[in-house]
């Protein structure tokens, strides 16, 4: 399906209730400027609290990961991560790419990722230490996990950002393989 195609399926099944809040897949979207998240979900908490809340968020989103595998698990486990990616990327995160993907090892990229470029910039403004700071991984993480779950592996795949915008580089890279 080609990008034109994907925005026309995004846009009809949107669903504008009587009090004006709009709907997709049973999800109520709102719409802010990307910076007030970026900062709000990641740039001040890692400010405030360092490295610590990565731990946090890894779970949060991997958490994140596991109920979308649950939810669309008729899907498998490619499908479900495909499923993720692109609604990463309808939903204007960036444009997110599955470069790899086998039993033990996935990786994707995003490009133009807006999270990474307000966070980047917001630690920049601020004379803090560039890093990689998108957590997309770890939902993806979670994904991989469940589905190892279900086939009685054990879970141990684990998410690592290897190249993020963040850090002025050309694009987000996650790499999610099995330890």
């Amino acid at each position: 399906m080609s990008i034109p195609d994907k925005v026309k399926e995004f846009f009809n099944s949107l669903e504008i209730k009587e009090d004006g809040s709009l709907i997709y897949d049973d999800e109520r979207l709102v719409f802010t400027p990307t910076v007030l998240l970026s900062v709000a979900l990641m740039a001040v908490p890692l400010e405030k609290f360092g490295g610590v809340i990565q731990t946090v968020y890894r779970r949060g989103f991997a958490r994140y990961g596991r109920a979308l595998a649950e939810s669309r698990e008729k899907l498998g486990a490619k499908g479900v991560v495909e499923y993720f990616l692109n609604l990463l990327s309808i939903m204007g995160s960036g444009r997110a790419e599955l470069v790899d993907f086998s039993e033990s090892r996935v990786s994707f990229r995003m490009y133009s990722s807006l999270y990474g470029e307000d966070v980047g910039n917001y630690l920049k403004a601020k004379g803090l230490e560039p890093r990689p700071v998108c957590p997309y991984g770890y939902v993806v993480e979670g994904i991989l996990n469940y589905f190892a779950e279900k086939e009685g592996k054990p879970s141990t795949f684990t998410s690592e950002e290897t190249k993020c915008i963040a850090n002025g580089d050309e694009f987000c890279e996650f790499i999610i393989k099995q330890t």
